[in-house]
């Protein structure tokens, strides 16, 4: 496991593929399933202070 948080802007999670997601939530050992639209949310608010938002 990573001991940082990804570098990634809200834009970015918006706009990334799924393969990729997949691959981030792998890394840091999140069994995340659903469509892209939830993974993307949960990157939001997995990785992302809330006023990062």
């Amino acid at each position: 496991m990573p001991l940082h948080y990804p570098r990634y802007k809200k834009s970015d999670y918006e706009t990334m593929p799924e393969w990729q997601l997949d691959c981030l939530f792998i890394q840091y050992g999140l069994p995340v399933q659903g469509d892209l639209e939830y993974k993307r949310n949960y990157a939001i608010s997995s990785f992302l202070w809330p006023t990062q938002y």
